[in-house]
């Protein structure tokens, strides 16, 4: 392999407008919509998957080969070198919508509540071919040329309680499904089932200029979908999709000076 800079390469250029607006029907509720259409021309990727390279005649350019083995004319010489530095893709094209919703709860006997969630709909990621065709790249990295999933939705809400000096959240993560990148072994389409993770913090504020956070991430300790990716360097789950580190504690003490 060479990895190497790439005096050629140019740099990525991109258009893009978006359009939104917000509704607040009552007093602490707002609802949030963003239209946004992207378009990124030369995009800039580290380099094709060997498997892609060797398997689409368009990018023999980056392979080089030895002589050719006069015992075997027919064949190509050994490959000695593939290629690996920095290219320009070609375009990509994004299309899709955000929205959040926000909830805020009149003061109780008990605290406030309340409920925040954000999330992304994906129309379109479509990524250049070799040959000026596109692939579309929403829930699906069946064929694809660059890695990562892009789920068609992805969310992450939050329900809060506020009592005092606490503050206590409950938030869910949730990914629709995607195709997978290789079929089964019957030679069928596989799907990677969603996900669906849960996340809980509490922050203590009531001592004077400090604070406490104590949180875990993925809750109940939730396994990744099972997927027979072989893009990266993890095998049965795509890092794209969830962390490596699945259920984690953590604290935080923030003091603030005066």
């Amino acid at each position: 392999m060479l990895y190497r800079g790439n005096p050629d390469l140019k740099p990525e250029e991109s258009e893009s407008w978006t359009l939104g607006f917000v509704f607040e029907p009552a007093q602490g509720a707002s609802f949030v919509v963003d239209y946004f259409n992207i378009k990124v021309k030369d995009l800039i990727i580290a380099g094709f998957p060997t498997e892609t390279i060797l398997g689409d005649p368009a990018l023999n350019y980056l392979v080089q080969r030895g002589a050719v083995d006069p015992n075997y004319p027919s064949l190509p010489g050994p490959i000695t070198q593939i290629t690996q530095t920095n290219i320009n893709l070609g375009e990509v094209r994004i299309e899709g919508v955000d929205l959040e919703m926000h909830l805020r709860s009149q003061p109780t006997a008990v605290g406030r509540f309340n409920f925040d969630v954000s999330g992304t709909y994906f129309i379109k990621y479509d990524t250049q071919n070799t040959d000026g065709s596109f692939t579309g790249g929403v829930s699906t990295v069946y064929g694809q040329a660059v890695t990562g999933v892009i789920p068609r939705w992805k969310h992450y809400a939050t329900l809060s309680w506020l009592y005092g000096p606490w503050n206590v959240g409950l938030s869910n993560l949730f990914q629709t499904d995607y195709i997978d990148e290789a079929t089964d072994n019957d030679g069928n389409i596989r799907r990677v089932s969603s996900m669906s993770l849960w996340d809980l913090q509490g922050t203590y504020s009531g001592f004077k200029n400090l604070r406490l956070t104590l949180g875990v991430k993925n809750l109940w300790d939730t396994n990744p979908p099972v997927t027979n990716q072989q893009s990266t360097f993890q095998s049965g789950y795509d890092p794209s999709y969830y962390d490596a580190r699945a259920r984690f504690i953590y604290g935080s003490v923030n003091w603030k000076f005066m």
